[in-house]
């Protein structure tokens, strides 16, 4: 059995990679999501953008390189800090903090594989068309609420 069998969450809100990223933090804090997917004019997935990643972004580059500052304890509150890279985020689109590397799944894709996918990712997952076009993203939610129902939990 594939995927189409599963009412997945269709592209509502997606962005473009050349929107503004704190725009696209605005939508998802807006919607209560912590992901959203990019796509181009023609509808192309593109990309997913996250709140961890902007989260990272207000994170001094020291603490996020490669053997960095591991505890961050002795700044004690830097919220100031923060709130003040928010503004950094103005200038920049969502197209550069983009994962492109996301797996991607194919409308037939079967439903074990696409479990085995998502369990190997922190993010939903774009369902693509044979067209290369979004036709929505599949969650772990969405796949266990599935399951349950199909095993009359």
């Amino acid at each position: 059995m594939s995927i189409q069998s599963i009412p997945y969450c269709p592209p509502t809100i997606g962005i473009r990679p050349e929107s503004n990223l704190l725009d696209a933090l605005k939508l998802m804090l807006g919607k209560h999501i912590n992901h959203v997917p990019l796509c181009d004019d023609t509808g192309r997935f593109a990309g997913i953008v996250s709140t961890q990643t902007i989260l990272s972004e207000l994170i001094p580059v020291s603490a996020r390189v490669e053997h960095g500052l591991s505890d961050l304890k002795f700044a004690g509150d830097a919220t100031r800090l923060l709130s003040s890279r928010l503004h950094d985020l103005e200038h920049r689109t969502v197209g550069e903090f983009a994962n492109n590397n996301v797996p991607v799944l194919e409308e037939d894709c079967p439903i074990l594989e696409a479990a085995l996918l998502l369990s190997q990712s922190t993010s939903p997952l774009p369902v693509i068309g044979k067209d290369g076009k979004l036709r929505g993203m599949l969650s772990r939610r969405i796949v266990l609420t599935y399951l349950m129902q199909q095993a009359g939990l």
